[in-house]
C-alpha cells in the first residue's frame, strides 16, 4: 500500500469515529451502529464475552423459578465459544438457601470462566459478606482481572451516602429500610482504586458495574460524573483505555457514544419491572409467580455476545425475544419508554463499531 492511500484510509477511519462520538455528545440518545456499518476490516479471533444481567433468580419473579433461562444463556455461550462469561448484577436474592446455593454454583461452575458484578439486590435476603463469599469477590463488590489482551473493571455503585462522607452498603434488608432506595454512589475510596487500575493501564479497559454512569434521569448513579471524569483522564492519557462501560439494572437495552466512549445500557435476561399492577396474566401463573402483575416477561433468555478485538472493534451480538402471554407495555396500559426514553421491549441490540485504534 503506497503511503498516499494509506494516510487516506487513516483519515477515513478518523473522520468516521468523530461523526460517531459526535452524534452521541450532540443529541444524548442512542446510538446503535448496524453490525458491519462502520467497523472496516480485521484480522484475528476476538476475545468473546456472554454479557448478561438482572436474572433474579426467586420464586416471586417472572421466569426466574427454575434454571432454564440461566442454561439458556450458558447454552450459548458455548455455542458461541465464549472465553468468559459475566453477569451484570442482580443475579438473585440471596444465596444461603439451598436452591439459592445450587443456582449459583451451576453457574461458577460453568466450563466458561464466569464472573459477577455485584447488583442492589444481591443481599436482600443475607448480608454483603456472604454474598461476596458466595460470589467469590475477594472481600469487595469491586475488582479487575486481565484476560485475552484486555482489562474487565468491575464497579461497586451499591453504596447509600446517607450523609456527606458517609456511605454505607446495602445490605440484608436495606434496600427496604432506606427510605431514598436509589441513592446510588461510589465512595472516594473506590474512586481512587478505579483511577488506579485505569489510568495507566497496559491493556484496554472494560469497565462494568451494575448501575449506570451515563444515565442522566432514571436511577443514575449520584456521582458518575467523578467517574466519567477518570475515564476521561485515561482516554486523554492515552486514548482508546477506556473501550467500553457497560451496565444492567434498567431493563433497559441502550449503547450511547457519550464523550467519545460507548455505554451499553444491558437488558434483562427475562423481565421489565413496572410499578403498578397489571391483570393481563393467567391467574394461575400469578399464583406460582405473585410478582409477575408488576412485570412484563420475556419468552426466551436474552443476552449479548461481546467481542473485542485488539486493533479497536467492538461488536455486539444481541438476540429477540417474543412477549410473554404476548402481552406488551401498551398492553398493560404501562409506560413504553423509561425517564430517559428507552424503551422496553425484550431484546439486546446487535452493533459493530470502532472507535478507538490499538493502544
Amino acid at each position: 500500500m503506497t503511503s498516499s492511500r494509506k494516510m487516506k484510509r487513516i483519515h477515513m477511519a478518523t473522520n468516521r469515529r468523530r461523526f460517531i462520538a459526535g452524534i452521541g455528545a450532540a443529541v444524548g440518545a442512542a446510538v446503535s451502529v448496524p453490525t458491519g456499518g462502520v467497523a472496516g476490516a480485521v484480522s484475528g479471533r476476538p476475545f468473546k464475552v456472554c454479557v448478561f444481567s438482572d436474572l433474579h433468580f426467586d420464586d416471586f419473579w417472572t421466569n426466574s423459578d427454575d434454571t432454564s433461562f440461566l442454561d439458556g444463556i450458558m447454552a450459548r455461550a458455548e455455542r458461541e465459544k465464549c472465553d468468559m462469561m459475566i453477569q451484570l448484577g442482580d443475579f438473585m436474592h440471596g444465596v444461603e438457601k439451598p436452591r439459592q446455593r445450587m443456582f449459583i454454583e451451576r453457574y461458577n461452575a460453568s466450563r466458561i470462566p464466569a464472573y459477577h458484578v455485584l447488583g442492589n439486590h444481591d443481599q436482600d435476603q443475607c448480608n454483603e459478606e456472604a454474598t461476596l463469599e458466595a460470589y467469590h469477590m475477594r472481600g469487595t463488590g469491586y475488582y479487575s482481572f486481565d484476560r485475552g489482551g484486555f482489562r474487565f473493571v468491575v464497579a461497586d455503585a451499591n453504596y447509600f451516602c446517607l450523609e456527606p462522607g458517609k456511605f454505607v452498603h446495602y445490605g440484608k434488608g436495606g434496600y427496604a429500610r432506606i427510605r431514598d432506595r436509589h441513592s446510588y454512589s461510589v465512595p472516594p475510596e473506590q474512586l481512587e482504586w478505579l483511577r488506579s487500575v485505569i489510568v495507566g493501564s497496559p491493556h484496554p479497559c472494560v469497565v462494568m458495574a451494575h448501575e449506570s454512569f451515563e444515565r442522566a434521569n432514571y436511577l443514575p448513579v449520584r456521582n458518575a460524573s467523578e467517574v466519567r471524569r477518570i475515564f476521561a483522564e485515561a482516554n486523554a492519557k492515552k486514548p482508546g483505555t477506556v473501550r467500553l462501560v457497560m451496565n444492567g439494572h434498567n431493563h433497559n437495552d441502550n449503547l450511547r457514544i457519550l464523550d467519545g466512549i460507548p455505554y451499553w445500557d444491558v437488558n434483562s435476561a427475562n423481565y421489565q419491572w413496572f410499578g403498578k399492577r397489571h391483570d393481563k396474566y393467567p391467574a394461575e401463573y400469578v399464583k406460582r409467580h405473585p410478582g409477575s402483575v408488576h412485570t412484563l416477561g420475556w419468552t426466551r433468555p436474552l443476552s449479548g455476545v461481546l467481542s473485542l478485538w485488539p486493533d479497536g472493534r467492538v461488536r455486539i451480538e444481541g438476540v429477540e425475544a417474543d412477549w410473554l402471554f404476548g402481552v406488551t407495555a401498551k398492553d398493560a396500559g404501562f409506560p413504553v419508554c423509561d425517564g430517559d426514553g428507552r424503551e422496553t421491549h425484550p431484546k439486546i441490540l446487535s452493533a459493530d463499531f470502532r472507535l478507538f485504534t490499538s493502544l
